[in-house]
């Protein structure tokens, strides 16, 4: 089962993230965490099969970088599937971010049309064409 982690604080966003899900053709499951403390607890507790998690940078508690960098001194990032999914186009954060282990780096789109094509994409890809490491 096709399934994404988004780790997002921001109602509005998660709405229609959602929102672009229902559109498709093949919705994945949506699990939503609101912070990069839920994040971490969600990572070293699920019992999910390779989710793709969507990591905001931006969130209260702990954003995604510290997060990152926190699941990475704990040996655990380079079983994961991070992207990175801000409005953050610094290079600072995109160099760190993957320096930090993120697979892939998105800026959210401004326009739900633009959203559900990302999220086809990013269906497509990670579930249909990547192959995944076995064990």
């Amino acid at each position: 089962m096709m399934e994404i982690v988004l780790v997002e604080d921001d109602p509005d966003d998660i709405y229609f993230f959602q929102q672009a899900c229902v559109n498709l053709h093949q919705a994945p499951k949506v699990t939503v965490l609101n912070n990069g403390v839920e994040f971490i607890s969600h990572v070293q507790n699920s019992d999910s099969q390779m989710p793709v998690y969507l990591l905001d940078l931006n969130m209260p508690h702990k954003g995604g970088l510290e997060a990152l960098e926190e699941l990475q001194q704990k040996g655990l990032v380079n079983s994961l599937l991070v992207i990175c999914y801000t409005t953050s186009d610094s290079p600072k954060d995109i160099a760190k971010a993957y320096h930090l282990g993120a697979k892939s780096y998105l800026t959210k789109p401004n326009r739900l049309t633009e959203l559900t094509e990302l999220v086809q994409t990013l269906i497509k890809y990670w579930f249909q064409y990547n192959q995944q490491r076995k064990g």
